[in-house]
């Protein structure tokens, strides 16, 4: 007869072997994730042209004043003339004067989240290349660690591609996930937010739970502060939500198209129930898993983007949730879509980056932006493996964008040391990059999260925060 004793020790092994293993695996180059570029099912590939991925109410009207500037992308720069100095760190992070000073304050903000008992948010945006909270879990650990906080901050409660890595969901009932960039079939408008996405369910009756991943860090499994971000359209909607096994917590959510969130306080319970009855479906915008202090890091992938798309979403929508998440700091990386789109003019690409740097300065004006730039890559072809040379003139089309409007920049294809970098990085040991010589290994990602984060923190330390 086995002992209790011994079966909690063979479960415990087996939790540290799979965490080995998976650490391991990574650091090869291979994922316990499904692979990015193979997933079955919604499958997108990142390898389709640009042109496919812009939605009709993304498209550039032909009187369109930037579009009259045709001239080669680093040759001629038709963008409003940067007139401030800039600061540059090793010629990869350009923080020109105006960010640095949102910076500084968010700096602040962070430094006196716990005295204050305030959570202060991250939100990093990106394609295909943060998937599985790539990227973002390594600045995660660094914000947290500074900073102090817990959890994995914002999820999706439905995950058909399942690529979501920090935390374990399930659902009941029939669940449907509806995007910005396609077509859906809810049966009314959803007012999107920052992640370009909702779900909602077929049906009067549907629920979801949220459970810890037992092998990941203790701080991502640390989450008391749950809050609900919802809308209901149509009708009443009771919510029931159960956590710590036997506690519960009834209310309802009502009809409006303003966000609604509901707060639960699981007292330490790492587990969570949410249950819906109603006619028709609330639309779930998403949940946040945090402490009651400290910085939380939200990873918001978007799976064949060029750009966040910002456009499409709601603008009373990015307001509201921005004030009620109470966002200090924007990270948006993307790129990795257009690099198959091979030109030596990306003034087209520069347009629809700046129009949507543009539009969230607008709507967020105190709020610092980083812009992480497209990585080095390369292309494989008869057995040979050739730099991506225009990821260069890519990375400077959303350089120029990002200055025009005194946003940070920092240059992932400069730091991973220019044109041949994705081919260097691929001959490590492990290697840094996928097969596919765009997307980074774990180890890799880890390495640009580490890079992205020194960066950030030289401007904190040349610029302490007032305690």
């Amino acid at each position: 007869m086995i002992r209790p004793i011994k079966i909690f020790l063979y479960f415990i092994l087996i939790a540290l072997l799979i965490a080995f293993l998976d650490k391991a695996l990574n650091d090869a180059g291979i994922s316990l994730i499904p692979d990015i570029a193979t997933i079955t099912g919604e499958q997108e590939q990142d390898s389709s042209e640009v042109s496919l991925h812009i939605s009709p109410e993304e498209q550039l009207l032909p009187q369109d004043s930037l579009q009259k500037a045709s001239v080669d992308s680093l040759k001629n720069d038709s963008f409003p003339e940067i007139k401030t100095p800039l600061f540059v760190n090793d010629s990869v992070l350009t923080a020109p004067p105006g960010f640095q000073k949102k910076f500084r304050a968010f700096c602040n903000k962070a430094a006196n989240a716990q005295k204050n008992q305030t959570v202060v948010r991250v939100l990093h945006l990106g394609d295909s290349q943060i998937e599985a909270d790539r990227i973002t879990g390594v600045l995660r650990n660094h914000f947290q660690g500074l900073y102090g906080g817990s959890g994995p901050g914002y999820v999706m409660p439905y995950d058909p591609l399942k690529i979501n890595a920090t935390v374990q969901l399930s659902n009941r009932g029939q669940w449907h996930l509806s995007y910005s960039y396609r077509k859906g079939n809810y049966p009314d408008t959803i007012n999107f937010g920052f992640s370009g996405k909702a779900v909602w369910s077929s049906g009067d009756s549907a629920g979801f739970s949220v459970d810890p991943i037992l092998w990941k860090a203790h701080r991502l499994r640390q989450h008391s502060n749950i809050r609900l971000l919802a809308s209901s359209h149509f009708d009443t909607v009771g919510v029931r939500a159960v956590y710590a096994d036997s506690l519960e917590v009834t209310t309802s959510l009502y009809p409006s198209d303003s966000l609604q969130i509901i707060r639960i306080n699981s007292e330490g319970s790492d587990n969570i129930q949410f249950s819906f009855e109603s006619d028709r479906s609330p639309v779930i915008h998403g949940v946040t898993l945090d402490a009651y202090s400290g910085i939380a890091v939200d990873n918001l992938a978007m799976r064949g983007r060029p750009w966040p798309g910002f456009r499409l979403a709601n603008n009373d929508m990015l307001k509201q949730m921005a004030r009620e998440l109470n966002v200090g700091l924007l990270i948006i990386q993307f790129g990795t879509n257009v690099l198959p789109t091979e030109t030596t003019n990306y003034n087209f690409y520069r347009i629809h980056f700046l129009k949507e740097l543009q539009l969230i300065q607008k709507l967020l004006p105190e709020v610092p932006t980083l812009v992480v730039g497209v990585q080095s890559a390369a292309t494989v072809a008869e057995g040979q493996v050739e730099p991506m040379k225009h990821a260069r003139l890519i990375s400077e089309a959303q350089k120029s964008a990002t200055l025009a409007c005194e946003m940070g920049f920092f240059d992932l294809h400069k730091a991973m040391g220019g044109t041949n970098g994705a081919v260097e990085w691929a001959k490590q040991e492990p290697s840094l990059m996928l097969s596919d010589y765009m997307h980074f290994s774990g180890k890799g990602a880890r390495i640009v999260g580490d890079r992205i984060w020194t960066s950030l923190d030289s401007l904190r330390v040349k610029n302490p925060p007032i305690e």
